[in-house]
């Protein structure tokens, strides 16, 4: 049984890789794909027109083949030939790149640049597709393994651990993090910070510290919108748990709350320093739809009624088929049930997610811009199982130990 625990996990990492190499064809290189691999190839020394040459021509073959696709499951047109000239419209419609080129838009893509250069040798090797497309899947089978050390850590053993790797790759984390953009290093990098939180709660400090650390500063280059969210959320959560849970106020706990403290000040810093997008940026990047409109007089006020149609519609939506729900809820009983400080920071960096989609509430974007909520149901569904489990055989223990009792009292 030992050596099945010790195959699974790397067996599943097999299994989920080859099952993406498979749906390669059905990804879409998007418009953020895009921009992305216009940067490596400038990283790898191409001219800025060479590079975004290149890079358009990887999206207009995308497109083209994508349109093939769909041309495949018509009724009518499925007979019809390929029609080579998809690709060459495409490269002549966007001969000076993909819009939207206003230059704050830019500027939003130009201030990620992790992803793009570690995926340059991908690109060089590959091309720019394949070559992001493997970095994002690289680290999204790493985020697994990293869900399943996290399990370990709070003592699950060892097949409800893998339950937890299996969910992550199952789970929408697993079909948008394999996609050529920066959701599979985000994610992975945020269940890295968990599992640093986690090893402060348990006094492994130093470790604990040096995890979170450099996950969040790799995290912030690659897209720093998400990262300056982690930390203050992470302060909140530990802030939480030392002022209203007496078990929590140990030294573990008071130093996560210093390294999330940190973390949030060199956010804030660095953001500032760099001169990086802020929030005024982010709220006229959504109501001018990337600039292609005139900016808005009063984006706060357009961004509380929208979030209010947004989330009245999404729970609208939800309430036809609940599944998100329930498993949410499950996942916080179930988080909630094994520990409550760690509880509050699972929760903490599955909401970055709702507070992402709080500052978009873009619907057609909705369940990519909050997939990391689905942390919650990763990490804490097999928490609750092995709760479950362990209820149920302490359950069964009783009638055993009650039988002689009641035996006894047969003969009076």
């Amino acid at each position: 049984m030992s050596r099945i625990h010790k195959i699974a996990p790397p067996l599943t990492v097999v299994v989920f890789v080859l099952l993406h190499v498979f749906a390669y064809p059905a990804t879409r290189f998007a418009n953020d794909s895009y921009r992305y691999a216009r940067s490596a190839y400038e990283f790898l020394g191409a001219p800025h027109r060479k590079a975004q040459d290149s890079a358009l021509r990887a999206y207009c073959a995308d497109t083209a083949a994508m349109l093939q696709r769909g041309r495949m499951l018509h009724q009518i047109e499925f007979r019809a030939p390929v029609r080579p000239k998809e690709f060459q419209d495409c490269l002549t419609q966007y001969a000076k790149g993909l819009n939207p080129s206003n230059p704050r838009y830019e500027a939003l893509f130009h201030a990620r640049p992790a992803y793009p250069l570690l995926a340059a040798p991908f690109v060089r090797l590959l091309g720019a597709k394949a070559g992001l497309t493997a970095v994002a899947l690289g680290f999204t089978a790493l985020g697994g393994l990293l869900v399943l050390v996290l399990l370990r850590a709070l003592r699950a053993p060892p097949p409800v651990a893998w339950l937890g790797q299996c969910l992550y790759y199952v789970t929408p984390i697993g079909l948008w993090g394999s996609r050529p953009m920066t959701e599979g290093p985000v994610i992975a990098l945020m269940v890295a910070m968990l599992l640093g939180a986690v090893w402060l709660c348990q006094g492994r400090w130093v470790a604990g510290a040096l995890l979170s650390l450099g996950a969040f500063a790799l995290g912030f280059a690659v897209k720093y919108s998400s990262f300056a969210l982690v930390g203050p959320c992470l302060v909140a959560a530990s802030a939480t748990a030392l002022i209203f849970i007496p078990q929590a106020r140990h030294k573990g706990m008071r130093c996560l709350l210093i390294v999330s403290l940190f973390e949030s000040l060199v956010a804030f810093a660095a953001s500032r320093m760099l001169r990086l997008p802020g929030w005024e940026a982010s709220l006229q990047d959504t109501f001018s739809l990337h600039w292609t409109y005139s900016e808005v007089a009063d984006p706060w006020r357009r961004l509380a009624r929208l979030n209010v149609n947004y989330w009245w519609q999404w729970l609208q939506t939800e309430a036809l088929a609940p599944s998100l729900l329930l498993l949410l809820a499950l996942g916080a009983w179930g988080a909630i049930s094994r520990s409550v400080p760690i509880a509050l920071c699972l929760i903490a960096v599955g909401g970055t997610g709702l507070l992402t989609s709080v500052a978009h509430p873009v619907a057609m974007e909705g369940d990519r811009l909050y997939v990391q909520v689905w942390l919650i149901v990763v990490v804490g569904l097999p928490l609750l199982v092995e709760r479950l489990r362990m209820s149920g055989a302490a359950s069964e223990a009783l009638p055993a130990r009650g039988a002689p009792l009641m035996k006894s009292d047969g003969p009076r």
